[in-house]
């Protein structure tokens, strides 16, 4: 799904609906500061999920959204730098994944700023790509990185 199609107004969702992602054990990479910064964005996401199934009004979801963004962008710097200075040779496309998450995030901030809701569909299609792209390309990145160590 391309970043601007985000679903930003779903029906209301009961409050007893399922977080749209948690952490899990199995998405450790092995690298601490990564791993932690993971588990940052997770709570993130999970709090911005919770303010807005509690009711938050809309305005007083800004603040979670933005600390969401700054999180990820701290990540997304993060890792870049370790995968520049390792020669990482998927760092470009890598790179190319943070950018389309980072700009998820903003055009919801920006259709915060402009009235419209967050929807829920959009921070369960944010945790589901979270949990895909550190699944795969950031096990990836982790598993060269750490071979790098043993060689």
């Amino acid at each position: 799904m391309l970043w601007y199609s985000l679903h930003v107004n779903p029906a209301p969702v009961p409050r007893s609906a399922k977080s749209p992602v948690r952490w899990r054990p199995e998405l450790e990479t092995g690298l601490g500061a990564i791993d932690q910064q993971h588990r940052e964005l997770f709570e993130a996401l999970a709090r911005l999920a919770g303010d807005l199934e509690a009711g938050m009004p809309g305005t007083l979801l800004d603040e979670p959204l933005a600390a969401l963004a700054r999180h990820l962008i701290k990540h997304c710097q993060t890792e870049e730098s370790l995968m520049k200075e390792a020669g990482f040779p998927g760092r470009v496309a890598h790179a190319n994944q943070h950018q389309e998450v980072v700009l998820r995030v903003r055009d919801l901030q920006y259709r915060r700023m402009k009235g419209q809701a967050v929807g829920r569909d959009a921070l369960v299609e944010l945790g589901a790509w979270l949990e895909q792209h550190i699944g795969e390309a950031d096990q990836a990145m982790a598993g060269y990185l750490r071979s790098l160590h043993t060689a």
